[in-house]
């Protein structure tokens, strides 16, 4: 998990030096995804939060203004949600199954990212 997390950052890096860019892209393939990882909280096989790592490193060092983060999965990254919520510089959406009442039988983990979700303060 340690070894993701510090790959997606070194991909940051990578693309971003201003005097030793290796090159203008980069991909992380890594497990654990990451997404489901909140601030305090380890969920869904996610340790690390490695996708909101990387995009806070990328606007806390001045490395990028502002990110967009597009999480493809079946099940919401409630951990990148979570961890961006109220921040403008990134822009997460989500494209997932969608159920939210743990009392149907369609229920899907984690139960979140409703259309009514859509950031806080200045993250809005």
């Amino acid at each position: 998990a340690k070894l993701a997390v510090g790959g997606v950052v070194g991909c940051v890096n990578a693309v971003t030096s201003e005097f030793n860019r290796r090159s203008n892209r980069a991909i992380a393939i890594v497990r654990p995804p990451g997404h489901h990882a909140t601030h305090d909280e380890a969920m869904g096989f996610c340790y690390f939060n490695n996708v909101a790592v990387a995009a806070k490193h990328a606007t806390t060092t001045g490395r990028a203004k502002r990110v967009f983060i597009l999480d493809w999965d079946i099940h919401h990254g409630n951990g990148i949600q979570d961890l961006t919520y109220d921040d403008p510089d990134i822009f997460y959406l989500s494209i997932h199954r969608a159920s939210f009442s743990k009392n149907t039988r369609d229920w899907f983990y984690p139960g979140t990212g409703k259309p009514s979700e859509i950031g806080k303060g200045d993250g809005a």
